[in-house]
């Protein structure tokens, strides 16, 4: 088994058109790879439809970027084709088309045929960057497939944190793993794995992460798939797709592999925008459930704090922008469509249709995007309004605390004024001399009696 290539997304939001244009141009003049055209035209041109349209567009070709010259990223990768698509009205796609080095495909090489007896996983340096990655005793087939995901990670992490240097992606920047397609070229003449030794089943394949359940092929008998998804011991969520040596090579490819690399380019088109609001939707579930668990928190004390809320609110509002975007920009038949075409492509069916009901695994995955994508959406328009809520009583039970408070002050206002105006008039009558206080007083007296009258 070979590792050729790995297909790897990243989301640019519209508002940052202007530094991809810029950055990617950059990036192409200073890593160009040899005999390869300029594509600076193409990043001009796609930028500018992108600012102009509101439909989204098709896939545009960036060329290639040349890496073998670059100390820190040599031993991961050789070259990377950059491609991208106006996804949404507000929303990129980039495509970048690995090319591991020869370092890096026998380093991995070695670890696949590698016999893992000990079961302990390690803390990698890098793998610090994720925060919630630790150690444990743990079975040897799972500590391999965590070693073999390591390589993955790092070989994808490196590539992606030096092009970030050039313009923002979003998932790099954020300290999150992009979603990604691994291609493999698998030296058999069959698709069905075989994995049973002396009527026992191995755990070799699940040990690399292609075990059968969450698996398909295809109808033609040469393409295999594998979507495991996050076990409780894997971080990333790639998907594995293998094809076998009865591929018949077509002579206008200098190889096969080249061959099945192009022949994976139109499905990958299709799966990775799908991949890459699935990572988000999980990403945004993920702080809306924290954001959540604040606001509980405030709301439950005997005076929540205002401001508090005020700001979780904002925050809220801040992560769901592109959430947003995904929901109200595309459609339901968007997704239908790619499974449509995805479908008519390569045919994917499944490993085990009784255990799955007859659909596939692609198909579990569009539809699990879509789902997840309306079910945090959803719920996070309720959190919302319970936070809105909440504001609200606050600013309810506030006002009616002022409008007390400003009632008393009125009355506490009007006594000190009128006990001023006393003071003062008293003032003013004893500075006058005795026969114009009789006067002030004779002119008094009436009232003065008339306050008697009714009170003796």
């Amino acid at each position: 088994m070979e590792l050729l290539s790995v297909y790897v997304a990243e989301y640019i939001p519209i508002e940052n058109v202007d530094q991809l244009n810029k950055g990617l141009k950059k990036l192409v003049r200073k890593y160009p790879l040899r005999f390869q055209p300029s594509r600076i035209e193409s990043i001009d041109e796609f930028c500018n439809a992108v600012k102009k349209s509101i439909h989204g567009g098709r896939w545009s070709n960036f060329g290639y970027i040349d890496l073998t010259k670059e100390e820190k990223i040599s031993d991961f990768v050789k070259d990377i084709h950059i491609q991208g698509t106006h996804l949404s009205s507000s929303s990129i796609v980039l495509q970048f088309v690995l090319n591991p080095s020869d370092k890096f495909i026998s380093e991995y090489k070695k670890l696949i045929e590698r016999d893992i007896k000990e079961g302990h996983s390690f803390n990698l340096s890098w793998k610090n960057l994720f925060k919630f990655w630790g150690g444990s005793s743990l079975s040897y087939d799972i500590v391999k497939n965590q070693m073999v995901e390591d390589l993955i990670i790092e070989l994808k992490w490196r590539s992606m944190k030096e092009i970030s240097k050039f313009f923002p992606l979003y998932f790099t920047n954020n300290r999150l793993i992009p979603p990604s397609i691994e291609v493999y070229n698998l030296n058999q003449s069959f698709c069905n794995i075989k994995d049973v030794k002396n009527g026992k089943r191995s755990s070799f394949w699940d040990s690399i992460g292609m075990g059968k359940i969450f698996s398909d092929i295809s109808e033609d008998g040469y393409w295999q798939l594998f979507a495991e998804g996050r076990k409780p011991y894997l971080i990333d969520n790639s998907v594995k797709i293998t094809c076998n040596s009865a591929l018949q090579h077509k002579p206008y490819y200098h190889s096969q592999k080249r061959q099945i690399i192009v022949a994976l380019k139109e499905f990958a088109d299709l799966l990775l925008p799908i991949m890459v609001m699935r990572e988000y939707a999980i990403y945004t579930s993920t702080k809306i459930a924290i954001q959540q668990n604040e606001t509980f928190s405030s709301i439950k004390k005997e005076r929540p704090k205002y401001q508090k809320l005020i700001n979780i609110r904002y925050e809220l509002e801040r992560n769901l922008q592109i959430l947003k975007r995904f929901k109200n920009e595309i459609d339901e038949n968007y997704f239908i469509e790619v499974k449509s075409q995805i479908k008519s492509l390569i045919g994917f069916k499944p490993s085990f249709p009784r255990f799955k009901n007859g659909i596939s695994t692609t198909e579990r995955l569009v539809d699990n995007t879509n789902y997840i994508v309306n079910k945090t959406y959803d719920y996070s328009q309720h959190f919302a309004k319970m936070i809105d809520d909440t504001v609200q009583l606050l600013e309810i039970k506030t006002n009616n605390s002022l409008r007390s408070r400003s009632f008393w002050l009125s009355i506490i206002t009007v006594i000190l004024s009128i006990a001023a105006t006393i003071f003062a008039g008293l003032s003013l009558f004893y500075q006058l001399n005795n026969d114009n206080q009789r006067k002030i007083i004779n002119i008094f007296g009436p009232i003065t009696d008339l306050f008697q009258y009714f009170y003796r």
